[in-house]
């Protein structure tokens, strides 16, 4: 009979050592072997007393298997230092304000299980960006929830209507959606997060239009290094109610989130956009999935778009304008204003190089788009100037650069404006809502960095856009019956050896956790973005991993345990090569526990001096 504690035995190591369904499966094995040797006795007649003791023997064993399997897990858990003590000094190394944006990402069914706060400096590749990397990369992401890439923009500018003040108030992009109801008079909408801008008051008669201008990576720290090249924007400071100490509210600080934020009035523990990829069951995808085949069901609150629309009866104007399929979120579902589908565009740069709506059956274009062809126009005509080649790269050919170049902002401010024509907007019964979003000096700054030139032309071209919308209001309307307000979804990142970080390769960091908690018959790792990685749930269990574990796993993560083979090492700053790029890793977990926790006590933090070099930015005009 003591051959019949083999099974039992292997199951239990094989379960301490690998997991769960490794264990049952080897023990499996083992017990088959067992019976089979059992069954063959000592050459004796097999009597149906013996099969029925075998088969009980059988079914005893298979339970012993299973259960030992289970103990190997456990015992394999129980032997794990407690990966508390880790989060917790990592949670209080980036401090109460850092760890309170993150906490507003938590929403349990769609963020990723490990939130990567990456060091101020540092930044996170994409996987094509490691293979490819050079020395001094100009790419990076600005996935963070540091004040250098928070800090953003907000102008209300409403002649006769918003007077004019200078704020340093702290306030988020949450509270654009309920300052834009009030200007409505629009009583019903109840922002889950925001609040109404400090100073702006409720009119005696709302404007007839009211449009959000959002630049794209047109943070303050994109304007501070670049100043000369928004004057339409500072000339509208001035003159309009200026909050200089507004911030994204919350990580990371990414178009996605932003622009939901901005039309929701919430945070994405709340708008359910916690970043470009959410959870979907066991899947990992894209937020609002393809672009073509929008589903703004992603977002899981009203936007205000969407309460005005049914508030209105459909008496009102609501659409958006944009470059992505991200930018949806301003505008929501929309509804069905004016009898019809909202317009909701976004620019199909890989195939069609037009204007297309977000999904054929839930938007719609402008009843008038300005033809391709133009588009070629203004390319040709700036491709052949020799100023606009500052590094030779300009390529026509290619699909970013109508995004990222003076050519592409322009053909956008054409739709702009013949929207604004053939729309006649601000001609409805009620308060029309035009949201736009010019995309290009994230993108340049994506490509080129925020240091570039190239970042430079294209936050100009979006701010001469910027002057020709209100010229166009000016001209259209009296004074009182509009409103611009006008922001940023998030700052941008400088050359990663600028500013003293490293960066994270994704191929590595999955070999790595891989390599130090992949013991399960099932893949652990189902994704990793530059702020986040998701992980298979099944997995977890299976070897009994929790999540704290695999974040307590790296914070003591350096950058050199981080290059992988294919990166030439003499494009890597050896004298960095101990240096952690996680300023924090917290698992969703850690986020639940301290969900409605007084967190105040966690103090400023490691980070306070790097994570805001530029402070509350000065007045400019």
């Amino acid at each position: 009979m003591a051959l019949s504690a083999v099974p039992v035995a292997v199951a239990l190591v094989v379960g301490l050592s690998l997991s769960i369904t490794y264990g049952v499966l080897v023990g499996a094995v083992a017990l088959a072997w067992v019976v089979a040797v059992l069954a063959r006795g000592n050459g004796r007649a097999f009597d149906p007393g013996r099969r029925r003791l075998l088969g009980a023997l059988g079914l005893a064993g298979a339970a012993s298997v299973v259960g030992a399997a289970a103990l190997g897990r456990m015992l394999r858990g129980l032997m794990r230092p407690d990966p508390a003590p880790a989060l917790d000094a990592m949670a209080r190394q980036i401090g109460a304000e850092a760890l309170e944006l993150v906490r507003r990402a938590y929403h349990p069914d769609r963020l990723g299980d490990l939130q990567l706060v990456m060091t101020p400096g540092s930044t996170a590749n994409y996987a094509p960006e490691s293979v490819n990397l050079v020395r001094r990369d100009p790419r990076s992401s600005h996935a963070l929830p540091w004040m250098y890439a928070e800090r953003v923009p907000i102008v209300v500018y409403a002649p006769d209507v918003v007077r004019r003040l200078d704020n340093t108030d702290r306030v988020t992009l949450a509270d654009l959606a309920p300052t834009t109801a009030r200007l409505m008079r629009f009583d019903g909408f109840d922002a889950p997060d925001g609040t109404v801008l400090p100073g702006i008051a409720r009119p005696e008669t709302p404007p007839r239009l009211i449009v959000t201008f959002v630049i794209d990576g047109g943070g303050w720290n994109v304007l501070q290094r670049w100043r000369d090249a928004w004057p339409n924007l500072r000339g509208l400071m001035p003159r309009s109610a200026t909050f200089r100490n507004a911030i994204v509210g919350s990580f990371p600080a990414v178009t996605a989130s932003a622009h939901a934020t901005i039309g929701t009035g919430a945070f994405p523990r709340r708008h359910g956009i916690t970043g470009h990829n959410i959870r979907d069951g066991d899947l990992v995808r894209k937020a609002y999935r393809e672009a073509g085949q929008a589903d703004a069901s992603d977002i899981l609150v009203p936007t205000l778009a969407d309460a005005w629309t049914r508030a209105t009866d459909q008496r009102a104007w609501v659409g958006q304008l944009g470059y992505q399929v991200w930018h949806v979120g301003m505008l929501g579902r929309g509804g069905r204003p004016l009898g019809q589908v909202p317009v909701g565009v976004y620019f199909d740069e890989a195939e069609t190089r037009s204007w297309r709506p977000h999904h054929s059956a839930r938007y719609r274009l402008p009843a008038e788009v300005p033809p391709t062809e133009r588009l070629d126009d203004y390319i040709s005509a700036y491709a052949s100037d020799p100023a606009n080649r500052i590094d030779e790269r300009f390529n026509p050919s290619e699909p970013r650069s109508v995004c990222c170049n003076p050519p592409g902002t322009r053909f956008q401010g054409d739709l702009v404006e013949s929207t604004l024509d053939v729309e006649q907007l601000g001609f409805h019964e009620a308060t029309d809502l035009l949201y736009i979003n010019y995309k290009s000096p994230d993108y340049a700054g994506h490509t080129w960095n925020m240091g570039s030139e190239r970042t430079a032309n294209a936050l100009a071209a979006v701010d001469t856009e910027l002057g020709r919308l209100i010229a166009q209001l000016e001209s259209r309307f009296a004074v009182g019956e509009y409103a611009v307000i006008v922001t940023a979804d998030h700052g941008q990142c400088p050359t990663v050896e600028d500013m003293g970080g490293v960066r994270v390769d994704p191929i590595q960091l999955r070999r790595d956790l891989e390599l130090e908690f992949g013991r399960s018959a099932f893949e652990l790792i189902a994704s990793i973005a530059p702020s986040e990685v998701y992980l298979n749930q099944r997995a977890l269990f299976d070897a009994a991993v929790t999540r704290d574990d695999v974040a307590a796993f790296l914070r003591d993560y350096t950058y050199r345990d981080n290059l992988g083979p294919y990166v030439p090492r003499g494009i890597v700053d050896e004298d960095r090569l101990e240096e952690r790029p996680f300023a924090a890793v917290l698992s969703t977990d850690y986020l639940a526990r301290i969900e409605g926790a007084d967190i105040s006590g966690y103090g400023a933090g490691r980070y306070a001096d790097d994570s805001d070099p530029l402070g509350v930015p000065p007045i400019s005009w």
